[in-house]
């Protein structure tokens, strides 16, 4: 029926849902195509799916008795990525609509890898029972990792290598250990991850066997030569539809590089989290929970699907899941002492080593040569007499070149060497990443913002001209605007705001001389490895940068030995606790500085309308429970009775602050007491001290 222009928003409540469903944004060719073209704004050509999979019977899925199932498992795609509230498609391309696509794809992989088991060649997907569909949400449940759940990835890999092994020649295994002998070097590090469960002393001859039959991919700069994993997948599933041509996850203890030094920390970091789950969590749970439901669809287009008992029957099912814990929690006087060391810093050094970098790019530039051509000397002569008084000797410690020959073989040098030259300066791009870490680290603190919102911000675009304003988009606002994240403005404190204009200035002068072409993201820094340009921000490079600044200042370890390595999320609660510490009586002389020309009410109101409300209450009761763990408990009156009521004991030092802090939080979560600041004024004006009040009558 053809509707006038002005009821055209209709069209689609009219359309038969087989014509509907035949058409998705992410879909660039023919829905009856034997091989779909599809991209969620992908940077590179588009990937393709191709349906002509073998099933267990020895038939393809194009042959005509399975026209139904084919046609089931496309429906299935295309109506998961659409809302459930209207016939629209959801807002996120790249995001929520890809992961929707991907959940399908997993559950179809699924099926069709176990098609012997479930007869889907002879039954289709009207044959699945609800005990069938249970054991598929079951399955999943099991793991955190879907190329573990689905694919059985560890468990595929390693019987491959083990068969890989055999059928290699032991003369050309021991040749190829000869000619390359990094195949040999198994580090600590790759011990202390492997997960992959073959004896070390055939690490080598299996490394060997795959070099031997070119299973290794291009090298990556951080891991070196890794196994192509999807040449391997490729290999283990070739029944299945996506899973075929997507990267699974790498096992460290199967790679190799030129490089010995593959070293990126110090120490082993402090899990970020508490309670890692070795199972799926609720929330990752129930979204394939409802993917799977859209199965129900396929019954209003009229093809062949699972009984609708069934899909209800697996829609209640609930197996056990993994609790969603929280962030590990870092003592506060780390982090305080942190982001003094970044202020110090920039302070001291910032505009030194900005310029240091801008001169290596203006040489660079003149003779259009990479910076991995300068020599060492030549590295000394251009940065100036600061950065050589300083210890800057070498461009970076990633990139060694002396005279004009490039060392590839352990450039860093052993860890002692490397971590030694880091604190004492000798790489001026390292000295920069610490730089550009201890703005990442001040900016984060002070403006609670998510790492995606920091990552992506624009060098041009993020300051506003007086300088005291962020633009930001904020990560969790693309609903209803197309994918497009909202724009957001907020105040940024003074120092945060001269870091980040050290940082433009920067690019705005490599722009200017010609070595960038356009300005890139504000934490964008240098190729390690000596490269022309710039790298763009990526979650993977503003947490390298994190950790070379907790490397270089030394940020403490814990009672295990593992160093506290700072991140984002872990950041947000601290522009609140800086609030409670500032306005405290503490003796953080540097941190007064910072908020002392601030009305404390004023901050508060606009902490409490700027921070999440959860991040607030988990700052107030790590606050609370780091004072009453050293015995600060003047202003905890009623909070500490209720500790000694729970702990049975008045001596809390014995009770571990994070123990502490958990409690508190489980009562403030339960109504029970409330921690917030208490205002008072004086002679020499608002102060305030931050106390705890019991709320048993509006609990009750």
């Amino acid at each position: 029926m053809l509707l006038p222009p002005e009821l055209a928003f209709l069209e689609p409540l009219l359309r038969a849902p087989g014509d509907e469903y035949k058409s998705a944004v992410w879909l660039l060719n023919d829905f009856d195509s034997s091989v779909w073209q599809y991209s969620f704004e992908y940077k590179k050509s588009p990937k393709e799916l191709d349906w002509n999979v073998t099933l267990s019977d020895g038939s393809s899925l194009l042959d005509e008795k399975n026209k139904s199932l084919m046609q089931g498992f496309k429906y299935f795609l295309t109506c998961s990525t659409r809302n459930d509230s209207d016939t629209g498609e959801t807002n996120d391309l790249k995001g929520q609509q890809a992961r929707q696509f991907w959940r399908a794809c997993h559950i179809i992989d699924f099926l069709l890898l176990n098609d012997a088991r479930y007869q889907l060649c002879k039954y289709g997907l009207a044959g699945l029972t609800g005990g069938n569909l249970i054991e598929l949400l079951d399955t999943l449940s099991r793991e955190t990792s879907i190329s573990e759940s689905v694919y059985q990835w560890t468990t595929k890999l390693r019987e491959y290598c083990y068969e890989l092994l055999k059928k290699t020649d032991e003369l050309d295994i021991v040749e190829a250990l000869k000619a390359r002998p990094q195949l040999l070097v198994i580090t600590n590090e790759q011990k202390d991850e492997d997960g992959l469960g073959i004896p070390l002393e055939l690490i080598p001859p299996i490394r060997a066997s795959l070099y031997i039959n070119g299973m290794y991919g291009t090298p990556q700069v951080d891991y070196g030569h890794q196994p192509n994993t999807i040449k391997l997948s490729q290999i283990f599933y070739p029944q299945s539809l996506w899973g075929k041509n997507q990267p699974k996850t790498t096992h460290a203890i199967l790679g190799f590089n030129d490089d010995t030094s593959m070293f990126t920390r110090e120490y082993r970091g402090v899990p970020a989290h508490t309670g890692a789950n070795s199972i799926m969590r609720d929330q990752t749970y129930f979204s394939y929970q409802s993917t799977l439901y859209n199965l129900g669809t396929l019954h209003e287009i009229g093809l062949p699907a699972p009984p609708v008992s069934s899909l209800l029957e697996a829609d209640t099912y609930t197996p056990k899941l993994g609790a969603k814990g929280r962030f590990r929690t870092v003592p506060s006087d780390t982090v305080f002492r942190s982001i003094r060391h970044a202020i110090e810093f920039h302070i001291e050094h910032g505009e030194q080593i900005i310029k240091g970098f801008c001169r290596i790019a203006l040489e660079c530039q003149k003779r259009q040569i990479a910076p991995s051509s300068l020599s060492e000397s030549e590295v000394k002569s251009i940065v100036g007499p600061y950065l050589v008084n300083l210890g800057v000797s070498q461009l970076s410690l990633s990139s060694r070149v002396i005279d004009t020959k490039t060392l590839y073989e352990s450039i860093k040098g052993d860890k002692a060497e490397y971590f030694k030259n880091l604190r004492g300066n000798v790489g001026l791009y390292d000295l920069l990443a610490t730089y550009v870490g201890g703005i990442q680290l001040t900016v984060g603190i002070l403006m609670a913002r998510r790492v995606s919102e920091l990552s992506k911000l624009k060098a041009d675009k993020c300051l506003s001209e007086c300088g005291e304003w962020l633009y930001f988009g904020n990560a969790k606002s693309s609903k209803h605007l197309f994918g497009l994240r909202r724009s957001e403005a907020r105040p940024i404190e003074p120092i945060a705001g001269d870091m980040i204009k050290s940082l433009i200035k920067m690019q705005k002068i490599l722009l200017r001389i010609g070595y960038i072409k356009s300005y890139h993201t504000l934490f964008a820094l240098p190729h390690m490895r000596g490269q022309r340009g710039l790298v763009d921000t990526s979650n993977t490079a503003y947490n390298r940068n994190l950790d070379i600044f907790c490397d270089y200042f030394q940020t403490p370890l814990n009672e295990t030995g593992q160093r506290w390595y700072l991140r984002q999320h872990q950041m947000r609660r601290f522009f609140a606790m800086l609030f409670f510490y500032c306005g405290s009586f503490s003796n953080l002389d540097t941190l007064r500085w910072m908020l002392g020309h601030t009305d404390i009410k004023h901050l508060y109101n606009y902490i409490t309308e700027s921070t999440d409300g959860a991040i607030l209450s988990s700052a107030a009761a790590q606050h609370a429970a780091e004072n009453i763990h050293i015995g600060n408990t003047e202003n905890f009156k009623e909070l500490v009775e209720l500790i000694k009521e729970h702990y049975q004991t008045e001596n809390y030092t014995l009770i571990a602050t994070s123990e502490l802090e958990d409690f508190i939080s489980d009562l403030m979560s339960e109504g029970m007491i409330e921690i917030e600041p208490e205002f008072f004024t004086d002679v020499d004006g608002t102060h305030m001290k931050i106390v705890s009040r019991l709320k048993y009558k509006e609990a009750a």
